[in-house]
């Protein structure tokens, strides 16, 4: 870059006017600089509708589309056609194509008069290009949350660590049925929207949150137009008297608390959030099966929108119970919904088998019982050995070469994605666990805080790795 300026004396003056004048386009500051342009900016990033301000003599080699499945070919075009290798990034599970109004007047939409093709980008190009199909998660989310999107939306194939949180008892996925959640059905479409009693419960989750996990972020997310409104106001209205806690709803930061109806809540995600159904009973307690947007075609894409927006927990709040409907009479995501509720109780943990685990590994356990630790071989099926002792939860992995990946995921990404999920990282080599299990033991109870009750060896060694989660 520095170089460039140097050689480019004429064009670096030519391009700071150009930056410093108000409203100054794309195209006018190619112009003013087109050899320094290619150097400091080498990288563009642009809205599909705003590429074809691009000059056609900025020249790309690859175009990468994001989101590629919620734009159709004709909003992805003019990207396109600028480079010769295009790599589109897509999730049809959650993403489709929507169409939008520009007028002011409803009445002027221009919708009407032009046909809006529903078929992904994503999903013409597959028919052209190789699809790779990406299924392990990085993403540090709860387990049990992370297990039901996974069962319910991805068919099982999303590959992820477990979460150190449920290990230690912690779950990352609740459901808040509310009493009292009555109403009176809506005249036009017949559905008993936001219920005040969900408001009020919804309400109290959100103050809770912001006295016990101010740092954390948190959205509610809700299938009820009317419902996002109620919540977005009472809460207003509770955080206006709590000067303990009121900056939580008003604060500017990247994640600001937030209420959004499913499709608004497309592109957010939070830490944690508050999923309420937004919709309730008739004061004769009559079950009405009209759910807004979850009981449409479209339903089960947005069902998985809002239940993938949450990056640790989520808690589901509903006035109905799966149990007040009878078989087939919910469609589409309503369906789902009442199904994953029903589920949700019957959900159990998986045996954990230790008779498969190597004899090391078996020694290492018996060792680390006797010290204390609660100790699980095998845990999920993707944890060879973990322990867990007064809150703390570790995982024990042995030497790289044991295992089938490459050295950078089992050195580098595995242990930082444990890491992020809470867990205490320990690799220990095989030849020390052999000579000596007993203070391998020692050494990884001391990680979880047990008092050193072993005897040592005579000549002790450092036999393990560890990487502390706290000092990360």
């Amino acid at each position: 870059m520095r170089i460039a300026i140097v050689d480019e004396p004429q064009q670096s003056q030519h391009l700071r006017r150009a930056l410093t004048q108000p409203g100054a386009t794309t195209a006018q500051i190619v112009s003013a600089a087109p050899t320094l342009v290619d150097v400091l900016a080498p990288v563009w990033i642009s809205s599909p509708y705003l590429v074809p301000e691009i000059p056609e003599s900025v020249e790309f080699d690859t175009v990468l589309l994001v989101d590629a499945a919620a734009i159709n070919l004709a909003e992805a075009a003019p990207a396109i056609r600028r480079a010769r290798q295009v790599v589109a990034f897509g999730d049809p599970v959650t993403q489709r194509p929507t169409p939008f109004d520009i007028a002011v007047d409803p009445e002027e939409s221009w919708e009407a008069e032009v046909p809006f093709d529903d078929v992904s980008v994503f999903e013409r190009l597959s028919e052209l290009l190789p699809v790779m199909t990406l299924t392990r998660s990085y993403r540090a989310g709860g387990e049990d949350l992370a297990e039901l999107i996974n069962d319910a939306f991805y068919g099982g194939e999303i590959v992820s660590l477990p979460w150190a949180g449920s290990y230690l008892g912690r779950g990352s996925l609740s459901v808040d049925y509310v009493e009292g959640g009555t109403g009176t059905p809506d005249p036009v479409s017949g559905a008993v929207e936001s219920p005040d009693a969900e408001v009020a419960r919804v309400v109290t989750l959100v103050v809770e949150h912001a006295v016990h996990r101010p740092a954390e972020s948190l959205m509610v997310v809700t299938a009820s137009a009317r419902h996002a409104e109620r919540v977005r106001a009472a809460v207003t209205s509770a955080f206006a008297g709590r000067s303990d806690v009121a900056d939580f709803v008003g604060r500017d930061t990247a994640e600001p608390f937030a209420v959004l109806t499913l499709e608004e809540s497309v592109a957010e995600s939070r830490d944690r959030v508050i999923f309420s159904l937004g919709f309730g009973l008739t004061k004769h307690g009559r079950v009405l099966s009209d759910f807004g947007d979850l009981s449409t075609p479209d339903g089960e894409r947005l069902l998985t929108v809002g239940m993938t927006r949450a990056r640790r927990s989520m808690v589901l709040v509903s006035s109905i119970r799966p149990s007040s409907f009878d078989d087939g009479r919910l469609e589409h995501g309503a369906a789902t919904l009442m199904s994953i509720l029903g589920g949700l109780a019957a959900r159990s943990r998986d045996a954990r088998l230790e008779d498969l685990a190597d004899p090391l590994t078996l020694a290492l356990a018996r060792e680390l019982r006797r010290l204390g630790a609660s100790v699980d071989v095998d845990y999920r099926g993707l944890l060879p050995l973990v322990a867990q002792h007064a809150g703390k939860a570790v995982v024990i992995e042995s030497d790289p070469e044991s295992r089938g990946e490459s050295l950078r995921e089992t050195l580098r990404l595995r242990p930082h994605v444990l890491r992020r999920l809470g867990w205490h990282y320990v690799r220990v080599h095989a030849f020390d666990l052999y000579s000596d299990p007993a203070t391998v033991a020692t050494r990884i109870a001391a990680v979880l805080g047990i008092s050193d009750t072993a005897p040592r060896a005579e000549n002790d060694t450092q036999p393990i790795d560890i990487v502390d989660s706290q000092n990360d």
